[in-house]
């Protein structure tokens, strides 16, 4: 088969798997509290890396130093504990469509952030890009405020949980860890998912599971096509070509959008589709402009 046939097909199903994530929570909370649920599911997925990287030959288990241990600790709290604790804040109050585009905004928040944090001055591009795409997201939010599709709590949570993340990246950048992506991928999941049994604790007066078929469809989607597929084509496009990998990820608020239309049947506005596109415009302007430069 064509070589870029195949990478086509491998960033669509990159895109559609990650996009999905949203609505296969959606659905989880009929059967089992969201926090409960991210536990369980952080918890198998780091149990199944590790028994993988225990009697794999082609990706052997390494064994972190204690300083790495401990900078693999920063990291599940920041990018999974915190951003996972926002998310799920927003997915019993913020529509599956507005949650698909706020979390567009990450690359976005990781430039504005790193210019804070890493004294990185922001090009013309950037400044521009994220304007429109914060524009964007105050026409999509403010009819979905008005009409009771989401809370500013929500959306707030949301936001602070993606700033968790992109300060993650920017501590990863930093440590300089002498680590395989999946070495990372697997203990920052182990702690992070160790990190929320006391929010799962604190949270135990809203604690329920029902074992029905809703439930063991909605984990079994999130742990595997999600957790452990998508994060694997997700590797696999970065190692290919790091720019065209960030191009997928513009589909992937069209894309979860698309989904809560058309699985969730949530209402298909205006307002959505506008803040959608230029949300997309933006960061693809900022993105593109650093590609020729």
């Amino acid at each position: 088969m064509n070589p870029q046939l195949i990478e086509i097909i491998e960033g669509l199903l990159f895109a559609i798997l990650w996009a999905s994530a949203t609505p296969a929570t959606k659905f989880a909370v009929h059967s089992v509290d969201p926090f409960l649920l991210t536990c369980i599911r952080f918890l198998f997925v780091g149990v199944v890396m590790l028994v993988y990287g225990a009697f794999s030959r082609k990706n052997p288990l390494e064994h972190p130093s204690r300083r790495q241990f401990g900078q693999l600790f920063v990291l599940g709290l920041l990018n999974i504990t915190l951003y996972m604790t926002g998310f799920l804040i927003a997915v019993k109050t913020v529509s599956a469509g507005l949650i698909s585009i706020v979390m567009a905004t990450n690359p976005l928040i990781l430039v504005l952030l790193s210019a804070v944090v890493l004294k990185r001055k922001l090009t013309v591009a950037e400044i521009i890009g994220s304007i429109v795409a914060v524009s964007g997201l105050v026409i999509a939010a403010i009819p979905n405020l008005r009409e009771s599709h989401a809370t500013l709590l929500g959306i707030v949570a949301l936001v602070l949980g993606i700033m968790s993340l992109s300060f993650g990246s920017i501590y990863f950048s930093k440590t300089g860890m002498a680590l395989t992506r999946m070495t990372v991928n697997m203990w920052q999941i182990i702690f992070g998912a160790l990190l929320f049994i006391p929010v799962v604790s604190l949270n135990y007066a809203h604690n329920f599971l029902i074992p029905d078929l809703n439930f063991f469809l909605s984990i079994g989607w999130l742990a595997f096509p999600v957790s452990i597929v998508a994060y694997i084509l997700w590797l696999k496009l970065l190692h290919k070509d790091p720019v065209k990998a960030g191009l997928w990820m513009f589909l992937t608020p069209v894309l979860g959008y698309s989904m809560a239309v058309i699985i969730l049947r949530e209402p298909l506005t205006a307002y959505g589709v506008a803040g959608a596109i230029l949300v997309v415009a933006g960061l693809f302007y900022s993105r593109r402009k650093a590609r020729m430069a």
